[in-house]
């Protein structure tokens, strides 16, 4: 298995440029890599695979896969993506960003792209923090996580990614973790399946910076608390439930979405992994699109 994962690497990344800037022990090596295999076992063809990337750690993601790839602005990610699936419908286009890229300068270009329910692929790396930067309070910051802006720990609710990609119209999401690899290329791969938005939110670690401030250990005492903080989840249940379960982030305390107990469901402060939600039938935004186009047409010629 080992020598599999090293050959599909060896296919899908850029040796010229490895090896990465990330600091050791950081997940994104793990993420990429997932991406990596859920290209390589969907049987996609790289060069009909598109990467768009923003600012932050994340961003750089994309200047390591043997992809077609574009390194945008901050928060643009979606936007330039949107134009790009639009323009090459044939193509498979991902979007990787962190939590802070996504939901903060760029929350508006993600929400209309989950409207629209265009067929990309998003990849959202969400380590509660803004790495890149120094360290910073991100949308994510867990309530009493302390950050280089948020020195006595943050007392602002986080979002809640899960909540928002429901209700903006989102086709499919699900939720893995850097310390659950099996689990992430599985999601990755089923989200690449998927016609319309699909997101997976990967719970990850920044030891560096998040985790030496809040005390929470090394690189791998962080992934290994993800163990005991996360949990796969019956998405049965899931969806009687109707609502999102109680959720919580590695090292932090818990908090939970207003709502009274489920009956017949023990209330869980672990977050929830696995495939959250998926909107069977869902149709891609770009077949109504150019559906639309083509009806012009027809208008224009009679």
């Amino acid at each position: 298995m080992k020598l599999q994962n090293s050959l599909i690497l060896r296919e899908y990344l850029r040796p010229q440029v490895l090896p990465t800037t990330w600091c050791p022990g950081c997940g994104l090596g793990i993420i990429m890599s997932a991406i990596a295999q859920a290209v390589h076992f969907r049987g996609l063809d790289k060069d009909k695979v598109a990467m768009v990337s923003g600012i932050g750690c994340t961003g750089r993601m994309s200047g390591y896969v043997d992809f077609n790839t574009l390194h945008t602005t901050h928060g643009r990610a979606p936007a330039f993506a949107t134009g790009l699936k639009l323009a090459r419908p044939e193509m498979t286009v991902i979007v990787v960003m962190g939590d802070g890229d996504s939901m903060s300068i760029g929350g508006n270009h993600l929400v209309h792209a989950m409207r629209r329910n265009l067929g990309l692929t998003a990849i959202v790396v969400n380590n509660s923090v803004y790495g890149l930067t120094g360290g910073q309070s991100s949308p994510t910051t867990p309530v009493g996580g302390r950050t280089t802006t948020a020195r006595s720990g943050s007392f602002e609710r986080p979002m809640n990614l899960e909540v928002l990609a429901r209700a903006a119209g989102a086709a499919f999401f699900a939720r893995a973790t850097v310390n659950h690899t099996a689990g992430l290329t599985k999601m990755i791969e089923r989200a690449l399946g998927v016609s319309g938005f699909a997101m997976v939110e990967v719970i990850s670690n920044c030891h560096v910076l998040y985790g030496k401030m809040n005390e929470l250990g090394d690189a791998a005492e962080m992934m290994q608390s993800m163990d005991r903080t996360t949990r796969r989840i019956n998405p049965v249940l899931l969806r009687r439930a109707e609502r999102p379960l109680r959720l919580t982030w590695p090292g932090a305390p818990s908090w939970s979405v207003d709502a009274p107990p489920l009956e017949g469901i023990a209330e869980d402060d672990r977050t929830p992994r696995g495939v959250i939600f998926e909107r069977k039938g869902s149709v891609d935004f770009g077949q109504r699109y150019y559906a639309m186009l083509e009806e012009i047409k027809a208008r224009r010629e009679k």
